[in-house]
């Protein structure tokens, strides 16, 4: 709005001409400072709009421009210093050009927050803005909840679903609503339904066994999981309720927001190209190399486990004989490992094969950077992964990656031992606990100095 008022109200010239701009950017990060301070910018104050008083939602942007630029340069640059503020001419056009800004911008704000209001009002009856959420638990603790988002949360949270594996002790439907099957029924539609955010377990908490049996179930979501408490909807908590979200405690988050998501993928993305158009000498170079020096495909193509327990194949280059390809990794590659060919080892030594990873980051299957996908009946010890390591499939809600927080930190290669295995998983716990865009950015960089002086990599 300061910019739309600067070129409505100035030419080009006078505006540089005089000590507006500096006026005008101040101006706004004043305004930005006190929003960010008031929290106006989280994703919920979008949500909740229509629990947000019209005239507050318009006027409060407007009175904060006028209240920070006031602050910021005083009343009497605003009105001139030598014009007295009760004069009928300060306002007959004695007003310094800093008071027609000031003016000029407070109308455009409160008009500019009109249609915004409008716009989002319209957004959130369509539903877009709402909080997709599915209910396991229709006993009465799920009944009170459901009558707490009724009454205070209808234009907010929206029920996609509500489930109980018993059936025969609950209402058919809750409001409407009809109650599915357990918890099977629930997986399947978060796995299938990627616009849920959150599930809410509404159970009693002396059935301790079944929460955690529940909570096992559902850790590998990539979504909120949060438990319902039993005073959920107790009339002496009602102001509570009103001023918050439904009380819940919450035992998993999202890794990644909306935003975050969207980030990633940019970035996944445009990486992904550009090193497939910088490598394309290399790749083209390999893939002939695989051609002439062994029979059979260039391309090794291998169904693992990826994003929400769903499966994809991965691109390799094929490093070892055909007829010793082992698409379930039942045995894992060991140094000298006769099954490997020549240039297979050269390839797996400078991690080349992994190179047409890259179009699966295209694809979107994978991120550049993520826990490393493991093949379907990768056994270490004769044992299963999730059998050695209870929070394995935790790993699995975010993308797996073709470099990860494990591998720069030297657990690259061969998992041949539990405690291996294990470390690796914590690893990539820990890079999804405590993601963020620059840490991408670091593993990035970790990995290149790993390319160089390649640890266990055979």
């Amino acid at each position: 709005m300061a910019l739309v008022a600067a070129v409505l109200l100035y030419s080009h010239a006078e505006f540089l001409s005089t000590g507006l701009p500096h006026f005008f950017v101040t101006s706004a990060l004043c305004f930005f400072l006190a929003h960010a301070f008031a929290q106006s910018y989280k994703g919920e104050s979008l949500s909740r709009i229509s629990k947000i008083s019209r005239i507050q939602f318009i006027l409060k942007p407007a009175t904060l421009t006028l209240a920070a630029t006031g602050f910021a340069y005083g009343v009497e640059a605003l009105l001139g210093r030598n014009t007295p503020i009760g004069d009928v001419h300060v306002l007959a056009g004695f007003l310094p050009p800093e008071a027609h800004f000031v003016l000029f911008a407070t109308f455009a704000i409160a008009i500019e927050r009109t249609l915004i209001y409008g716009f989002l009002s319209r957004l959130q009856a369509a539903g877009h803005l709402s909080t997709n959420v599915v209910l396991f638990g229709a006993d009465a603790i799920g009944q009170r909840l459901m009558r707490v988002i009724r009454d205070d949360y209808a234009d907010s949270v929206q029920v996609r679903g509500i489930f109980d594996d018993r059936m025969h002790r609950v209402p058919s439907d809750l409001h409407g609503i009809p109650v599915r099957g357990g918890i099977d029924h629930l997986i399947d539609l978060v796995q299938n339904t990627p616009s849920i955010d959150k599930v809410l377990i509404a159970l009693p908490m002396n059935a301790e066994d079944r929460i955690l049996q529940l909570l096992t179930r559902l850790r590998h979501l990539p979504v909120d999981v949060a438990l319902v408490p039993e005073f959920v909807g107790v009339r002496i908590d009602k102001q509570v309720i009103r001023d918050a979200h439904p009380p819940i405690l919450n035992i998993s988050r999202k890794p990644q927001s909306e935003m975050d998501l969207l980030i990633k993928r940019t970035f996944d993305f445009a990486a992904a190209l550009g090193a497939l158009v910088l490598l394309s000498p290399v790749l083209a170079a390999a893939a002939l190399a695989i051609k002439v020096t062994s029979p059979g495909p260039i391309f090794f193509r291998q169904p693992r486990m990826g994003f929400n327990n769903k499966q994809f194949h991965v691109l390799k280059f094929r490093s070892m004989y055909m007829d010793c390809s082992d698409f379930e990794a039942r045995q894992q590659t060991q140094r000298n490992d006769a099954r490997v060919t020549k240039i297979g080892g050269l390839l797996r030594k400078t991690s080349i094969d992994e190179l047409p990873q890259l179009i699966n980051v295209l694809r979107g299957d994978m991120s550049l950077v993520g826990p490393r996908p493991h093949a379907l009946g990768m056994q270490v010890g004769d044992r299963l992964c999730d059998e050695i390591v209870r929070e394995y499939a935790v790993r699995h809600r975010m993308k797996p990656g073709i470099t990860g927080w494990a591998q720069v930190r030297g657990l690259r290669g061969a998992v041949d031992e539990p405690e291996v295995l294990e470390a690796r998983v914590h690893h990539d716990i820990y890079y999804i606990d405590n993601w963020s865009f620059f840490f991408d950015l670091r593993i990035l960089i970790m990995t290149v100095v790993e390319l160089i002086r390649p640890r266990n990599a055979f």
